[in-house]
């Protein structure tokens, strides 16, 4: 009997996201995955489906890990637009690249989503937010995490 229950656990932890996956199909609704206490908000809209997508996870852990709760990020998954994608693909690709901060599985209306991001459908983009929700820096395309992490301390420093 505990053998079965040993290997009943074991396949659980096994088969259990790690992710912190979230599905919201409203845009405005993304802010409020953050803490109160983050002084940057980083939201990178990202796809599974995206090359240059995929090649920027490592640089964005980099970025997540060079930083205390003062600077915290959120992916938004837009893989949902395409038809049969399935929410567990990303669950699985984000444990697989050990990304830990919390990710949105978009479900929304695309066209919602990129004019309340202000962006023309193009993959990945990187948006920072202070704390009142104003846009302090924006990077289209794949980013580098040095440069990445040099200028959000550039604007951690000019904030109170």
């Amino acid at each position: 009997m505990r053998l079965r229950i040993l290997f009943a656990l074991l396949f659980v932890s096994m088969t259990a996201s790690a992710a912190d996956l979230r599905d919201l199909n409203d845009p405005a609704k993304i802010k409020d995955v953050f803490p109160r206490t983050a002084k940057l908000r980083i939201v990178n809209i990202w796809a599974t489906w995206c090359v240059p997508c995929v090649a920027e996870m490592s640089e964005l852990r980099a970025v997540g890990a060079a930083f205390g709760p003062e600077v915290v990020l959120a992916g938004v998954s837009m893989d949902d637009m395409i038809p049969g994608a399935k929410r567990e693909t990303v669950a699985l690709f984000l444990d697989r690249q050990k990304i830990r901060y919390v990710n949105v599985y978009y479900k929304g209306n695309v066209d919602d989503l990129s004019g309340y991001y202000r962006f023309q459908g193009g993959i990945p983009v990187t948006i920072a937010f202070d704390a009142a929700g104003r846009e302090v820096w924006r990077h289209q395309g794949a980013i580098k995490s040095a440069s990445t992490i040099s200028e959000l301390r550039e604007l951690l420093r000019g904030m109170p």
